[in-house]
């Protein structure tokens, strides 16, 4: 029995031990210590970077103050450092403030359009490697602006300017298809991969960004100073190249089947318009190798509704709705070959991942193409396009009831 005791204890003193290296708070930190920064702005400066940081005030934000009413002081502060690294400014944060810089709910992360031209790759270095940003927040660029300007903008439906920027940049690709939504990991993926490079939605701010730093600015029916959402910057390896507009950014997500919904119009016969509204949509995607050469098929699969008749063109027979549904899919393949060719002339940079299509197909076939073309394949890839479109609804009417209108 006592043989039995004495194996025991020896067993189980290892784990008593063990528990002792073991500390749950050694890097405890108290909330009243931590200043969250929901959006970082990054800028180009003469010798290094301007760091700007929009950092959330607690107590303006609370859903109710000491009165028992919501905070009413303007919700965030804005800090700007000019260092020689990223780095270096989450150091010099504590300079003027008495609380660290927490980076673990950044919503948004914007990039001045000059840094952008000039490379961002070592740049997002420092937050990459950090343990505290979660990586699923959306990059953009601020075009023809700063990101200090950007982030200075105060808005008035949501009291947290990080805020808006992420809620409408993720509904806005989802409704519109005119925006692109990118988050910090899948733009360091887009730079790796090889055959593909990356993109990015540019922002840009309507009015004086001084006057959008006013609490007067959310104070009006007509805001004087706008964040807005415009045209997509295209990447040539970690460097800003060029933008596009609306509707090769729609031909754009098509192609790499990221578009939910859409919205376009056709004129009846009497210039009436038509409006359709895809509600799902599904691009597939194949490499075929023909003769030694690579060829891409691109399939659309959409599903739309009719959502507005203006005119006097009547949708009561099948015959109509098949009209429609071809005039559809003569549409979508116009966008997808448009987008295709036009960003290939313009910037010669593949945007759209057939590189990279064709690298998983068959690595092989993916280093004859780049030895026998270089960088100019997506030139000269063929692209054969193929849409297939599905009215499902008309709405509650067939036909307007503009003409019945009496006088």
């Amino acid at each position: 029995m006592a043989g039995r005791i004495k194996r025991a204890a020896a067993a189980c003193l290892p784990l008593l031990l063990l528990s002792l290296l073991l500390s749950g708070c050694w890097e405890r930190k108290e909330l009243n210590e931590l200043a969250f920064v929901l959006a970082m702005g990054l800028d180009k400066a003469e010798n290094g970077y301007n760091v700007t940081m929009q950092v959330v005030i607690p107590s303006s934000i609370s859903s109710q103050n000491a009165g028992g009413t919501g905070g009413s002081g303007v919700p965030v502060v804005e800090y700007n450092f000019t260092v020689p690294t990223v780095y270096e400014s989450l150091r010099k944060f504590n300079l003027i403030s008495s609380r660290s810089p927490y980076l673990g709910h950044i919503r948004v992360l914007v990039i001045g359009e000059e840094l952008a031209r000039e490379g961002v790759g070592k740049t997002l270095d420092v937050i990459k490697r950090s343990r505290e940003p979660r990586m699923d927040f959306y990059v953009m660029v601020a075009r023809k602006t700063t990101a200090e300007n950007v982030l200075k903008v105060l808005t008035p439906l949501d009291r947290l300017p990080a805020t808006k920027l992420f809620s409408s940049l993720d509904k806005s690709y989802k409704i519109s298809s005119k925006t692109v939504a990118v988050t910090l990991d899948k733009f360091i993926e887009d730079l790796l991969y090889q055959g593909k490079s990356p993109v990015l939605t540019g922002v840009v701010v309507q009015g004086d960004p001084e006057a959008g730093s006013e609490k007067s600015n959310v104070e009006q029916t007509d805001p004087r100073t706008k964040l807005r959402y415009e045209s997509v910057a295209i990447f040539k390896k970690d460097k800003l190249v060029g933008w596009i507009e609306d509707d090769l950014t729609v031909g754009f997500n098509y192609v790499t089947d990221n578009v939910t919904k859409n919205t376009g119009h056709f004129k009846d016969e009497a210039g009436g318009l038509i409006i359709i509204e895809a509600l799902t949509s599904t691009t597939s995607r194949k490499v075929k190798i023909i003769d030694g050469e690579p060829h891409i098929y691109l399939s659309a699969e959409t599903l739309c509704n009719v959502q507005e008749v203006e005119g006097a063109d009547t949708l009561d027979t099948e015959a109509k709705i098949k009209s429609l549904e071809e005039e559809t899919e003569e549409r979508v393949v116009k966008r997808m070959k448009d987008a295709v060719e036009g960003i290939s002339k313009q910037f010669n940079v593949d945007i759209f991942g057939f590189g990279q299509s064709i690298y998983r197909k068959s690595p092989k076939e993916w280093e004859r193409l780049k030895a026998r073309r270089g960088e100019g394949y997506l030139k000269t890839l063929p692209v054969h396009y193929e849409a297939s479109v599905t009215i499902n609804r008309i709405g509650t009417i067939d036909n307007s009831f503009y003409e019945d209108i009496k006088e």
